[in-house]
């Protein structure tokens, strides 16, 4: 068969004739193709680091970020599509303003 979709990956509950669902395979494909992200918890601290991978020569070197500040001592480091985490840290960004606005403090950093 075919490796293609040919239709059968506009959606991720529709198998293909030989059983496949091609939107899970797409996701298996952009997460194996990710990098890595690291945070190691610290007797003061947190320390995030991330595989920053050079995709194209004319890329400016700050352009490309991968760790982000979500509020005051609140990170994020995010592998993957970059457009896709600047729309969740944008997002943690609302929800640590709402939280403050609500309950007039900042998030706990505890879990």
């Amino acid at each position: 068969m075919a490796s293609s979709g040919s239709g059968y990956d506009l959606s991720s509950s529709t198998f293909s004739p030989d059983g496949r669902i091609f939107q899970v395979e797409y996701a298996t494909k952009a997460v194996e193709n990710g990098g890595t992200a690291l945070g190691l918890r610290c007797r003061d601290g947190v320390v995030l680091a991330v595989e920053k991978p050079v995709l194209n020569k004319m890329l400016l070197p700050n352009s490309n970020r991968r760790i982000h500040t979500v509020d005051e001592g609140h990170g994020v480091a995010v592998t993957g599509f970059v457009s896709d985490a600047r729309q969740i840290v944008n997002r943690a960004r609302d929800e640590a303003i709402g939280y403050d606005e609500t309950y007039g403090t900042k998030i706990p950093p505890t879990v």
